[in-house]
């Protein structure tokens, strides 16, 4: 369980340096902004 985490947060965080990389972290910045509505929606 822990290696499959690990795995799915070095995927996470290469997918969010690619996008810094080829596009300015457009789409980090419009998933982040997502979540903050969605975690806003559920009231935390």
């Amino acid at each position: 369980m822990f290696k499959g985490f690990m795995v799915a947060v070095v995927a996470l965080i290469s997918t969010a340096q690619i996008d810094q990389y080829l596009t300015h972290g457009r789409y980090t910045d419009a998933a982040m902004a997502m979540l903050r509505q969605i975690r806003h929606a559920f009231g935390f």
